[in-house]
């Protein structure tokens, strides 16, 4: 079994001058150079499960993938992490068809309907059948996927953002999070890649087996969240909210957990309602989301209108910040499908959506 990430060959001398502005004569203005590191250091930190390294404190996050001159060692990193890919050595991935990122009406939530909305979106949670595991079996998420990706010109500051065409991600992961299996469009080897973590039992990486250690009293549960990610991402609120993110995304959250966990997140100050917000599917839902003061990114986390499922997840950006113009959709996916499987890669008899 393949260990994850592996590399594309790194950018060489000539190519990193190129990018980088004449030493001591930069063309951007340093307030915002650190204001784009700011940004970028922040949005690295939000790295997909794909990416997770074997140290505790790795995210599972969504990122921004873009390559930002401002020192040497930030425009290193970032190109090491857009280059991030899967599979065996030597097998290069094609690349995700790139189309213009969506722009839409940035509207203002609101908590004047929160309370009511996150009681029937959390016994909605609580009433579904929950994903049950045979041993040996793998936990199955289909999604629909798309991320933004872009670059900043080095010599005028000047920005071209982008994103991924929605496309398909099917992910499996064994119950203890050690082992799985990945196919994406643009991202994995044709036939998928086998993934592999040392982690798999704590907050920004949980497996089948730690989601059930989890209390499921939603003070309890945001006290150890707010404990565990003291000091990380833009500050304790905002990493309290996509730590939450991060548990529901591609796993089979047990239903009383996944209520506990919404009723927790409409405890965290500046969270709010939206009356409508749109998944990658295509679904327009509600949705409880909160803005990132650091990024002005507002993460969401949508909700079918009818029944109260959870659909998926949109980042919209609400305030321009390194070249993001207000209302640029930063990520979108959209959960098509939840299930046991028999093995990595193949797929679930009875799927449950």
């Amino acid at each position: 079994m393949t260990s994850i990430p592996q590399r594309r060959q790194p950018l060489d001398d000539t190519e990193l001058r190129q990018l980088l502005p004449a030493a001591g004569a930069p063309a951007v203005p340093l307030g915002r150079q650190r204001q784009i590191e700011e940004f970028l250091m922040s949005e690295i930190t939000r790295t997909p499960e794909t990416a997770v390294a074997a140290r505790p404190e790795a995210r599972r996050r969504r990122r921004l993938l873009i390559a930002l001159p401002t020192t040497v060692a930030a425009l290193a990193l970032a190109a090491t992490v857009a280059a991030t890919t899967l599979g065996s050595p030597g097998t290069t991935p094609a690349s995700s068809e790139r189309v213009a990122a969506p722009v839409i009406q940035v509207s203002a939530g609101d908590t004047a309907g929160l309370a009511g909305a996150v009681e029937r979106i959390s016994l909605a949670a609580a009433s579904a059948p929950d994903v049950v595991l045979r041993p040996g079996q793998y936990v199955y998420i289909e999604s629909t996927v798309s991320h933004l990706t872009g670059t900043v010109d080095a010599a005028s500051g000047t920005s071209k953002v982008w994103v991924e065409k929605p496309h398909q991600r099917q992910i499996w992961h064994s119950a203890d999070g050690r082992t799985g299996w990945l196919t994406e469009e643009g991202k994995s080897p044709e036939g998928g890649a086998a993934l592999s973590s040392g982690t798999g039992n704590h907050l920004n990486a949980p497996s089948y087996d730690y989601l059930r250690t989890l209390p499921t009293d939603p003070q309890e549960l945001l006290q150890k969240i707010y404990t565990e990610t003291k000091g990380a991402g833009s500050g304790p609120d905002q990493e309290a909210f996509v730590t939450i993110a991060d548990l529901i995304r591609e796993q089979a959250v047990p239903g009383k957990l996944a209520a506990a966990l919404y009723q927790a997140a409409a405890r965290i100050p500046g969270v709010v309602l939206l009356d409508s917000a749109t998944d990658a599917a295509g679904r327009t839902g509600i949705a409880i989301a909160r803005t990132n003061t650091a990024t002005g990114s507002r993460d969401e986390i949508i909700f079918d209108r009818g029944s109260y499922t959870f659909l998926g997840e949109r980042s919209v950006q609400v305030t321009e910040v390194s070249g993001v113009k207000p209302g640029t959709v930063t990520a979108n996916t959209a959960v098509l499908k939840r299930a046991a499987a028999d093995a990595p890669g193949r797929q679930p008899g009875n799927a449950q959506a």
